[in-house]
């Protein structure tokens, strides 16, 4: 257990926060009642995501009163108003490369986590169903490349064949990150000075927080950067095992308001 009261809790969303994600409001009255509580009590509460800055997003950062927002992984940090507050891109000659790469293997990918992928065809095998909302289109539509802070790819039939790419992209790109996502079969990529780390780090200086007073919620891999700069590392029950590992508790599964109920059960009647 812990040998500190958090003063700031940081909260991944799918896997995590997002409790239903098959419904339209995509989570629970219970966990943004509780996000919502500890806001307006002092105790900032901020979503730390993967997922850009959304109109979802943000309007779920201003349904629990949160001040900030961390997105894509540390790539994007914005205020409750969507003013940006600090970026952190990836070189685009490395963008540039990566994207060579990942035709070469025939992958799918997405630029800025805007709700487009490129393949090398526009039918994707094993689809799950987020990308059913999207447009696809072929390589040759591809934009000219600029600004990047996070580009997520998929697209083997294994996830051995995921891990496999991604350690010939570690050791060929020592400026960047990668994590693997998705249960395994995803692969996230952002510059290496954004992580969820980092950027729970700079949350925290803002707020005038001891990041080592701070918890983070999470379930996947981009979640796991967090372990060396805030206080604990609550991963979901939901989360695999080489991801479970890193946890210093484990919490509920997200499903039926999890984060309500590790918060309540683990975290408020701590003295």
């Amino acid at each position: 257990m812990l040998n500190f009261k958090p003063r700031a809790y940081f909260l991944d969303l799918d896997g995590t926060f997002l409790d239903l994600p098959k419904t339209e409001n995509r989570v629970s009255e219970d966990n943004i009642n509780i996000a919502r509580q500890l806001n307006d009590q002092g105790i900032p509460v901020i979503l730390s995501t993967g997922r850009r800055n959304s109109e979802f997003v943000v309007n779920l950062a201003n349904k629990i009163n949160s001040p900030y927002i961390v997105c894509q992984n540390g790539g994007l940090i914005v205020d409750s108003n969507n003013n940006v507050l600090k970026k952190c891109e990836i070189k685009r000659d490395s963008a540039l490369k990566v994207i060579e790469i990942l035709k070469k293997e025939k992958m799918f990918f997405m630029i800025n986590s805007l709700p487009i992928i490129y393949g090398a065809s526009t039918k994707i095998f094993m689809a799950r169903p987020w990308t059913k909302k999207m447009e696809i289109k072929k390589y040759d539509e591809i934009p000219q490349i600029s600004n990047v802070t996070k580009i997520l790819t998929f697209g083997k039939f294994s996830t051995r064949g995921i891990k496999k790419i991604k350690e010939s992209l570690e050791a060929n790109f020592f400026n960047l990150k990668f994590h693997i996502v998705s249960k395994g079969w995803s692969i996230e990529i952002n510059d290496m000075n954004a992580t969820k780390g980092i950027a729970n780090s700079y949350i925290c200086q803002l707020l005038n927080i001891d990041p080592k007073k701070a918890v983070h919620f999470g379930d996947s891999g981009n979640d796991v950067s967090v372990k060396s700069y805030v206080g604990a590392f609550v991963v979901m029950k939901n989360a695999a095992r080489n991801i479970k590992k890193h946890g210093d508790i484990i919490g509920y599964s997200y499903k039926r308001s999890g984060v309500a109920k590790t918060i309540k059960n683990l975290f408020m009647t701590k003295k």
